[in-house]
Order: structure tokens, then C-alpha cells, then sequence
């Protein structure tokens, strides 16, 4: 069972610094055994950043693109239990997207959430906001292909072939209560040319060029890397083969 002590020091011996912004995409089992469970991994993060730090979960819902409401207020994440507790917890702001929705706890929460954009990974999207902010990137316990949507935001700001930009319109909830109808955009994959996502390649080759740090943390698997590191290097490898992000179905 790992304690609390333990996963502060080994957080900080991957590379979670004080200050930090941090966007953290997690499977709570793989540690194999948390003393104090879940909310004890939130705790230890928020230590290692301290006040001038940032924690920023993935609480995704893609039942929005199903026709479902969303409400910014109660609407589930769907990315484990972690993300969820950080969305309810008192202390945490969430990022107005229906689909891709963040909940965040720290210094720069207000930065991160002040703005409604509307496609999922565009230049004002969390995910560039934590390019601004020189935020890093941790995986726990999840593959590449499971976790790494910021790979998404450099396919649209980059421009790609095999994705394209599909609306989905429903009804949303704000913070204040006021339900009404809005759409959000986001860049989709080409289903009739069987393109399937798949970026484990461009990870692994990333991983091998140094730019992402692999660590074990109790049973975890464990990454981390700086998101603008990550931008450049993909920008420039997909470039060259953008199969490094994405595969044909039964090709």
C-alpha cells in the first residue's frame, strides 16, 4: 500500500515541481493500493504543487455528442474516480465544454477556466492555455492511445488530413443555473476512411527520445513531460509520418 509520504516523494523524484501546472490523466487501480484510497493520490499532488501550483483533471462526457444535456455543475466525469473527486471537491473550478470539460484545483484556475471556447483542442483550449502556463503532462497507469488527447490539439492547430472539425449541438447548463441550447465543435476522425485513432507510436518514440520520463509508482507505470516539448516534437515527427498517430481499419 503506498502512503501518502511515499507518493509525495515519488512524485517529485519524476519531475512534479512546486508551482507546476499540471494536467494529470490517471487509472487510480494501477498503483495496486493506496492507503486512505483515491483521495490520498489528489492530496499528495496538491502538495508536491503547493499554492502557487495547479491540478488539472480530464472530466470528460461524450455522452453530449449522444444528444444528452450537460451541466457544468453535475454532469459526471466518465475519467475515474480521481477526476471525478477533484470535480466535486469545493475547491475546483471546470472548464466550460461539454465534451471535453476539465476540473482544476490551484493557482491558475481562473486563467484556465475564463474562457468558453468551443472546439475541443483549438489554440484558447485547455490545452493551449497549459502550453502558455509551460505546463507538463503526467500519464498514470494508462496507455498513450488511452490518455494523451493533447495529441488532438497539435493535429488541429497543426492541420491534418485524416480529421475534421463535426459540430454537436444539445443543451447545456451553466453555473448559474440557465439551461439553453449551444453547440461545440471537435476534430473528428475520417470513420469512412477507416481512420482509427491510435498514437501509442508517437508516445514510444517520444519516450525514446528522451522528452518524456517513464517512472514506476507502486504498480503504475508512470509518465511525465513538458506539453510544449511535446507539441514541437510531434508537430515535427507527424510532419513526417503522421502514422505516428493514427491507423487505417483492417488495412
Amino acid at each position: 500500500m503506498l502512503s501518502k509520504d511515499t507518493l509525495i516523494e515519488e512524485f517529485r523524484a519524476i519531475g512534479v515541481e512546486a508551482g507546476d501546472a499540471l494536467l494529470v490523466h490517471s487509472s487510480y487501480n494501477s498503483f495496486g493500493g493506496v492507503e486512505g484510497g483515491p483521495q490520498t493520490v489528489i492530496d499528495a499532488l496538491l502538495h508536491v504543487l503547493g499554492a502557487e501550483g495547479t491540478l488539472i483533471m480530464p472530466t470528460f462526457n461524450f455522452d453530449f455528442c449522444k444528444g444528452e444535456p450537460w451541466d457544468v455543475r453535475e454532469t459526471p466525469s466518465h475519467m475515474g474516480i480521481i477526476t471525478e473527486l477533484v470535480r466535486k471537491d469545493p475547491r475546483s473550478r471546470r472548464v466550460f465544454h461539454p465534451i471535453y470539460s476539465f476540473a482544476i484545483i490551484g493557482a491558475q484556475a481562473e486563467f484556465l477556466t475564463r474562457e468558453r471556447y468551443k472546439s475541443s483542442y483549438e489554440r484558447n483550449s485547455l490545452f493551449g492555455r497549459l502550453r502558455a502556463l509551460d505546463g507538463k503532462i503526467m500519464v498514470v497507469g494508462l496507455s498513450y492511445n488511452d490518455s494523451m488527447t493533447f495529441f488532438h490539439h497539435v493535429e488541429e492547430l497543426e492541420g491534418v488530413d485524416y480529421r475534421y472539425l463535426k459540430t454537436f449541438t444539445g443543451l447545456v447548463t451553466d453555473e448559474d443555473g440557465n439551461t439553453y441550447e449551444d453547440s461545440f465543435q471537435m476534430l473528428a476522425r475520417d470513420i469512412e476512411q477507416g481512420v482509427e485513432t491510435m498514437v501509442d507510436p508517437m508516445g514510444e518514440l517520444a519516450e525514446e527520445r528522451g522528452l518524456i520520463k517513464a517512472w514506476q509508482i507502486g504498480e503504475a507505470d508512470v509518465k511525465l513531460m513538458k506539453a510544449n516539448e511535446i507539441y514541437e516534437f510531434t508537430a515535427r515527427e507527424m510532419r513526417v509520418n503522421p502514422r505516428l498517430l493514427y491507423e487505417i481499419k483492417d488495412e
